[in-house]
């Protein structure tokens, strides 16, 4: 479940469509929850569908940490890749703002934290753009997601969160932003390649998730 304060609109052609803040959202808002009205199959219940459905599951499914392949019921099932993403994972079910975002601004996570199985190009114009969202690239770059995530956590206490009622473990949630229990690594989450679902052909980056991303 994305954000209430967030609306779908309609980028360009070569993206697709985007998740946008309607309002300021500040740093350490929970912005996207795996909730009980998302959509969770085993790798070999989605592998089962019919063909037509197979373009669906490539195109805005993603596979996580423990190898499920999540479809979002909502909106944000669009939100699209950033090398500098606004929103970023705490655990495996909850992605949150690792910096205040603007109204109006769009909402962006990081693919490689999806487990994709193909190299995506990717233009999202960020200042540090890789140029190919690769799918090995978590093993460099959990240490700053990790870091990032690690910051921005603290405000969680600071600001409302709507969507934690909708959380599967709010309990761990709120354990991790207290100091009571270790905060996972993002590298903890990826698994193994055949595990996983392709991404390539997602909305922006040329990519869009859950996220998911998230």
């Amino acid at each position: 479940m994305i954000h209430p304060a967030t609306e779908l609109r309609f980028v360009n052609s070569d993206v697709g469509y985007g998740v946008f803040a309607r309002e300021t959202i500040p740093c350490g808002t929970i912005l996207w929850v795996l909730c009980r009205l998302d959509i969770v199959f085993t790798p070999a219940e989605a592998a089962a569908f019919p063909p037509p459905y197979q373009p669906i599951l490539h195109r805005y499914a993603y596979t996580d940490g423990q190898g499920r392949v999540v479809l979002c019921w909502d909106h944000g099932r669009y939100i699209n890749h950033s090398c500098e993403p606004a929103m970023l994972g705490v655990g495996n079910d909850i992605e949150i703002a690792v910096r205040d975002i603007a109204a109006g601004e769009e909402l962006t996570c990081e693919y490689a934290t999806l487990n994709p199985t193909e190299p995506m190009p990717c233009r999202c114009g960020a200042a540090n753009c890789r140029g190919v969202v690769g799918c090995d690239d978590l093993l460099t770059l959990w240490p700053d997601i990790d870091r990032r995530v690690a910051a921005a956590l603290p405000r969680a206490r600071l600001v409302p969160q709507p969507l934690l009622a909708f959380a599967r473990d709010a309990e761990s949630f709120w354990q991790w932003v207290d100091g009571q229990a270790p905060l996972p690594s993002c590298r903890d989450f990826r698994t193994a390649p055949a595990a996983s679902l392709a991404l390539s052909a997602r909305s922006s980056a040329t990519a869009g998730r859950r996220r998911g991303g998230p």
